[in-house]
């Protein structure tokens, strides 16, 4: 290392700890009833922004560089910088900021609603119900006389029902007040943590951009006061715990697993979609790991929806759809296309168009299927030229998980934190006032990401030897027995895992 970069990793060190020190301030006030009213706009987006620049300066320093997380951090800060920008300009009123401090309740019941079947188990329903009656009210008293009932009933149904706007969305909101370069990369960012091909980790231009985003966060808070920590003596005081180094190693063995069965398939099929789909699992596993240990729990929940969508379109259209290889072929172009929309290039559907018509003769015409390829899950248009949105693919996907005998059962937690998760991956305020269990506690993702883990790895194990008995052939038997062998031992770290997080006064 030179000299001038190991003292740029040392300012790096530095500026982490003044940023985890304005954090935890933040924090505490956040969590003191006695302060409500008395936060300003500058309070909240700097709470929710200075956890995205913690965890994008923590992955830089460890190297997570290749984790979609790593893409998902910079994307909500970027959301975050837009909204204090348009703040700073006097685009977002006093209004605006009373109707902030009460939103939280209504994107609360919309996102909880349909939990209803459990909601005893994890929540107040009456309290839920009252308090979103309560902030519907409110919303109604102060924009009856600027807005039509639709139009505060549209409001209300947005995921930034503050801003009073439900036509605009963040890409808008970014290209606006950061400029068109920032909104480009943002939906690039967007598309890198939406199902792909999963092979963003080795996309070098958007890689390329990182220096970018690191020199938005320190230039926004380079003014923060000196702190007594730094991110080494911080996580060397983490680490000292023999459970904390032991957790980690077991994290790190089960990446191993991936990185091996992700390199047998490079070796039968080349560049391959299994292959990329285990190497995003990996890095985002490893990263998800360094958040939970270092206490950055609202980022492991952030990331769930990041891996249980992974996941989920996997098994749907590498598992579900085999042998059928132009399913994959129009997730493929699916992502060439975005890609290009994103940086305002000229597209064609043409070669998807082909590929659906391969798998549909009979399917609808291309200017219908195009309106439908061209949404977030527009690879799964059916021929009657509907999709399937993330979230029914994610209920299907869950679904595998279900026991009729528990109380509760795991798909249901499954859910559960995936629309959590949803809730905390924007940059809406919620994190300031939302009750800090809907994030503080992420065991059950850890513990969900291994369930998905072996769930695919043996679905994998299955399809290979079908393949085998039909083709009566032994060419596949080094994936069959590294795969088989591979669910064993993930097996075992998962109990182990489960074993350190269950341990009574331990928290890691």
């Amino acid at each position: 290392m030179d000299v001038n970069a190991k003292d740029f990793i040392q300012q790096l060190d530095l500026f982490w700890g003044q940023l985890f020190t304005y954090n935890h301030t933040l924090m505490k006030r956040s969590e003191d009833d006695k302060q409500f009213g008395l936060e300003s706009f500058t309070d909240i987006m700097d709470f929710y922004l200075t956890s995205q620049a913690q965890c994008f300066i923590k992955d830089f320093l460890l190297q997570h560089i290749g984790s979609t997380g790593m893409l998902l951090t910079a994307r909500c800060f970027l959301e975050g910088l837009a909204l204090k920008r348009m703040y700073e300009k006097g685009k977002i009123s006093d209004l605006q900021i009373e109707l902030l401090r009460h939103q939280v309740h209504i994107i609360e019941y919309n996102y909880y609603k349909e939990f209803d079947d459990i909601a005893d188990k994890i929540l107040f329903p009456e309290k839920l119900e009252k308090d979103k009656d309560d902030a519907v009210k409110f919303f109604q008293e102060k924009l009856s006389d600027r807005y039509s009932k639709k139009l505060i009933n549209d409001i209300i149904r947005t995921n930034k029902p503050f801003l009073c706007d439900p036509y605009t969305n963040f890409r808008k909101l970014v290209g606006e007040n950061l400029g068109e370069e920032y909104a480009k990369i943002y939906g690039l960012y967007s598309q890198a943590i939406h199902p792909s091909v999963n092979d963003f980790y080795m996309n070098e231009g958007v890689w390329q951009t990182i220096p970018e985003i690191l020199s938005l966060i320190m230039e926004e808070y380079k003014s923060l006061p000196l702190s007594q920590f730094t991110f080494n003596l911080y996580s060397a005081s983490i680490y000292a715990s023999d459970i904390t180094r032991r957790y980690e190693n077991l994290v790190q063995q089960e990446c191993k697993i991936l990185i091996d069965i992700s390199n047998v398939f490079n070796s039968f099929f080349d560049k391959n979609y299994t292959s990329d789909t285990l190497m995003s699992i990996n890095l985002l596993m490893s990263e998800m790991c360094t958040d939970k240990l270092l206490g950055l729990c609202e980022q492991v929940k952030s990331k769930w929806k990041i891996a249980l969508d992974m996941f989920s379109s996997f098994y749907k259209c590498y598992i579900k759809y085999f042998p059928h290889e132009e399913h994959f072929r129009l997730l493929e172009e699916h992502e060439r296309v975005q890609i290009k929309r994103n940086l305002g290039r000229e597209f064609s559907v043409d070669k998807a168009y082909s590929f659906y018509k391969v798998l549909y003769p009979n399917g609808v015409n291309q200017e219908t299927f195009e309106k439908s390829f061209l949404t977030i899950s527009g690879y799964t248009v059916d021929e009657k030229g509907k999709t399937k949105n993330l979230t029914n693919i994610v209920k299907d996907f869950i679904s595998k998980f279900v026991d009729p005998k528990a109380e509760v059962s795991f798909d249901r937690s499954m859910l559960l934190d995936y629309v959590e998760s949803q809730m905390l991956s924007h940059a809406n305020g919620y994190m300031w006032y939302a009750n800090r269990g809907a994030w503080g506690d992420v065991n059950n993702v850890i513990i969900g990401m291994d369930m998905c883990l072996v769930f695919i790895l043996e679905s994998i194990l299955t399809m290979f030897n079908a393949h085998k008995a039909i083709e009566e052939t032994n060419y596949y038997k080094p994936i069959i027995n590294l795969v088989r062998n591979s669910v064993k031992r993930v097996k075992v770290l998962c109990d182990e895992k489960i074993k350190i997080l269950g341990v009574p006064g331990i928290a890691i």
